[in-house]
């Protein structure tokens, strides 16, 4: 119980007093920094006890995809090459922001993470569209390319863009009967917590994506290509990887 002259005036954003229960709420002015400082580090390590297999296998899979973006990018650089300077940037930021969506879920917060992972998809397509019509460079910089127009031909090079475009937007952007359950900010308890597990499935199939479009980028930096077949001079091939990765990729499609 907290004494409310222990409390700055200034401090308090509100009171209630529910007279029937005899009861008194004193909100006070610093709930933000509390949240951030005080409850999220210890969201955050119950995050790392319980997903820490998970959290492992994205760090994994994301540090193989910096290295090709380091070095292909200071090539671009180095010889001034536009268009793989602004894809390489592209890829940067959204590494980035899969690192943020990561700390986002590990924060406690359950469902903001797939907003951020859809801007992931799209900044990803919009590379593959520049790569496929270096034409549209020009209309990139200037604003004028459709996401939804680089989503379709993304989708045609890698047949992957457009369900994962569409389920994100369904379950994350598009208010749903998901967004009408609250999800308090509290520890993480069970392995098999619906929206942890999903968000996790999520970020998985973005760094995916990420990595797929990142050695398409920078593929002449690359021995050995995962994704990609090498069939021409300048031409290259998706290959679909017969493996767990794409097979649970493909489970989480096709969640209801």
């Amino acid at each position: 119980m907290v004494d409310i002259n222990e409390i700055s005036s200034d401090n308090i954003a509100a009171i209630y007093l529910d007279e029937d229960r005899g009861e008194q709420y004193i909100f006070t002015r610093d709930q933000l920094i509390n949240q951030l400082q005080r409850v999220c580090p210890e969201i955050q390590k119950s995050f790392d006890n319980i997903f820490l297999e998970e959290f492992k296998n994205l760090s994994s899979d994301l540090s193989e995809i910096l290295p090709i973006q380091f070095v292909g990018y200071r090539k671009a650089k180095e010889s001034n090459i536009e268009l793989l300077i602004t894809c390489g940037d592209l890829l940067r930021n959204s590494t980035n922001t899969i690192i943020a969506a990561n700390q986002t879920l590990r924060s406690g917060f359950r469902l903001q993470s797939g907003i951020l992972l859809r801007s992931v998809i799209e900044m990803c397509a919009t590379v593959v569209h520049l790569l496929v019509k270096p034409e549209d460079l020009k209309k990139f910089l200037a604003d004028e390319l459709s996401s939804t127009k680089s989503i379709s031909i993304a989708d045609k090079q890698v047949p992957l863009f457009g369900r994962i475009w569409g389920v994100m937007s369904n379950k994350h952007i598009h208010i749903n009967s998901l967004h009408a359950d609250w999800y308090p900010m509290k520890e993480y308890s069970d392995k098999e917590e619906v929206p942890a597990s999903v968000t996790l499935a999520m970020l998985g199939v973005s760094t995916m994506i990420l990595a797929i479009v990142t050695e398409l980028t920078f593929i002449n930096e690359i021995e050995t290509p995962k994704y990609w077949e090498v069939i021409g001079e300048g031409q290259v091939k998706f290959i679909p990887r017969e493996n767990s990765t794409l097979s649970w990729t493909e489970k989480i499609l096709k969640m209801k």
